[in-house]
């Protein structure tokens, strides 16, 4: 019974290098899911957790007139000695607001933390400081920051060209990427397009007639022009995906150069 108790109260210990980890990596841009009951998850945040009860232990016993019992939380941990449940038992409102607060900090912590970094771009320089969603990397862009610093920053417009099997055959459907979302397993869910077109891949091989330019797509018979403002993909039903950046002088340049 007792070694329940030690994990459980180990777990409430590692409880801040959770909310720090959740808070780093959790936010709308990044569509970062969050498995709190995943071992790797705990294992990642224990070294927070580490660092924020070290630092909660040297708060309290430098600027309050209270004591960290240390040889208590060992033997309630290892499940050794005697356990004192009466001393537990009145330390239990101070032990939870000490929790709170080192919760609210971790949270606040995680949240400054993550700005610094994705401010100095310190995730694409050291790999451990890396958001743990490979779809953000891919579909903002930045992927393209591993190797020329800056470059998504130029970018205007992201194509998406999804191939995917339907009762009419393998069909490309390419269109302008809106918005994704993840699954709990942070796998890619579905994506948004819009000014979607498609067209059959068994027409690109049975026609020698080249791809036309992303804007002139409509001016292409083999291309079908789907209505609506947003087209809806899961992943479930996609083959593959290819994601090409635009930067709007350099499509303008390519219809000036296929026009000619």
């Amino acid at each position: 019974m007792n070694l329940v108790f030690g994990s459980i109260f180990l777990f409430i210990l590692i409880i801040p290098g959770l909310a720090f980890r959740y808070s780093y990596l959790h936010g709308t841009y990044t569509k970062q899911s969050f498995k709190i009951s995943a071992v790797d998850e705990i294992f990642w945040a224990i070294v927070p957790a580490l660092i924020f009860q070290l630092a909660g232990i040297i708060i309290i016993e430098n600027l309050t007139p209270y004591q960290v019992k240390l040889e208590l939380v060992y033997k309630i941990i290892t499940d050794s000695g005697t356990i004192n449940f009466a001393l537990i038992r009145s330390s239990l409102l101070y032990f939870s607001l000490y929790l709170l607060t080192m919760i609210g900090i971790a949270v606040v912590l995680g949240l400054l933390v993550r700005q610094l970094v994705r401010k100095f771009r310190w995730d694409l320089k050291y790999p451990p400081l890396r958001l743990n969603n490979e779809w953000y990397y891919l579909f903002s862009g930045e992927i393209l920051d591993l190797e020329k610093p800056g470059e998504s920053k130029n970018i205007d417009l992201i194509q998406v060209d999804v191939l995917m099997q339907t009762g009419e055959g393998p069909l490309v459907y390419s269109g302008t990427l809106k918005d994704y979302f993840l699954s709990r397993e942070n796998g890619l869910d579905r994506i948004y397009l819009s000014q979607v077109y498609r067209r059959k891949m068994q027409d690109d091989l049975t026609s020698n007639q080249p791809n036309v330019g992303y804007l002139e797509r409509y001016l292409d018979a083999r291309y079908y022009s789907m209505p609506g403002d947003l087209f809806v993909i899961t992943y479930d039903k996609i083959l593959n995906i290819n994601i090409t950046y635009h930067v709007w002088s350099n499509i303008l340049e390519d219809e000036v150069n296929e026009n000619e």
